[in-house]
This record gives structure tokens, C-alpha cells and sequence, in this order.
């Protein structure tokens, strides 16, 4: 170490890029759970939609202080969100009596899974980024955006699945009718 000169932090990465990386990977763990069981439950549906925007938001207020215009993040979301909630309006939903399953096939179940990565990628891309701040500055705003954008799908599906399936178990089946009317 040279006298007078300040040691600077390890590459400059801050305790922010490590949750951001935690909650990366937690929002791949939890969409590869809900790939794989057959029922949903509503809340299991917005678990790796809250990571995601935690993810986001920790990304969003790393560009907001390298004072990044946020009338960008506002396209990204809307974005995402459109995207999400067309996705959440095309899946197949059946309900029975206790409870509520997702019917998609393997490349829509691919698809799900592919949000998540991608959103892994670009905190991964962040990281990378932040190691070489001043040469990859726009890389990390793209990095942001793409995980702003991947936020606002898992969040738009998440809120029409859930807004299908509590309307599906609140209205009876046509079948149930049937049955009742002829006893």
C-alpha cells in the first residue's frame, strides 16, 4: 500500500451488487419451483415477481445516481408490463374445487423461465460493469433497463394470473350447476 493514497473498495462493488446478485438467483430458484409443481397457489405467483423488483429497483437506483434520465425506466416498465399481462391473459387456467393449475406447455414453462435468467444475466452484466465503471457506463444502463423490463413481465403476469384465479374460485364451475339443478 502507498502511503497517502486511499484504498479504494474492491473493484467498486458495493454490498448493493451482492443483494442484487441474491436476489437474482432467488428469482431463478423460485420461477424454476413454479415451473415444476402442477398447482399454483396466488402467492407463489408473485415471489419471484417481488425479487425481480427488488432486482430492478436496486438497479434503477444505481442509475438514478449516475443521474440516468428515469423517463427511460417508465418506457421499460410499461413495457414489461404490457408484455406480462398479454402473457397472463393467453395462459391456459384451470380451476377444481381446491385448487388452482397453470395448463402451459413446455415452451411457454421455458419461456417463464427465461425472464428470470435473463434478469440474472443483467445483474451479472452490472457486475461486470461496475468492476470497469467508467469504460461500460451505458452497459449498465442497458443492464438496468433490460432488468426493469424483465421486473415489469413477472409483475403483469403475476397480477392477471392472480386476478383470473381469484375470479375463477369465486364464480362456480358450469358443471357444479349442472349438478346441483338435478338433485
Amino acid at each position: 500500500m502507498v502511503p497517502g493514497v486511499q484504498q479504494e473498495m474492491i473493484y467498486n462493488l458495493t454490498l448493493v451488487h451482492l443483494l442484487l446478485a441474491l436476489g437474482a438467483g432467488g428469482c431463478v430458484y423460485f420461477a424454476l419451483r413454479e415451473i415444476r409443481r402442477r398447482y399454483v397457489s396466488i402467492w407463489r405467483l408473485f415471489v419471484p415477481a417481488a425479487l425481480a423488483t427488488f432486482v430492478a429497483g436496486g438497479m434503477f437506483l444505481l442509475q438514478v445516481i449516475a443521474h440516468r434520465p428515469p423517463w427511460v425506466f417508465e418506457a421499460a416498465i410499461a413495457s414489461g408490463l404490457a408484455i406480462g399481462m398479454f402473457r397472463g391473459f393467453t395462459t391456459v387456467l384451470r380451476v377444481d374445487l381446491y385448487m388452482s393449475m397453470l395448463q402451459e406447455r413446455s415452451a411457454a414453462k421455458r419461456a417463464l423461465l427465461w425472464v428470470p435468467i435473463i434478469l440474472a444475466v443483467a445483474v451479472a452484466t452490472e457486475i461486470v460493469a461496475a468492476i470497469f465503471s467508467p469504460v461500460l457506463e451505458n452497459l449498465q444502463l442497458g443492464a438496468a433497463l433490460i432488468a426493469t423490463c424483465c421486473a415489469g413481465m413477472l409483475v403483469g403476469r403475476a397480477l392477471v394470473l392472480s386476478v383470473r384465479l381469484a375470479a375463477s374460485l369465486m364464480s362456480p364451475a358450469p358443471n357444479s350447476r349442472k349438478r346441483s339443478a338435478a338433485r
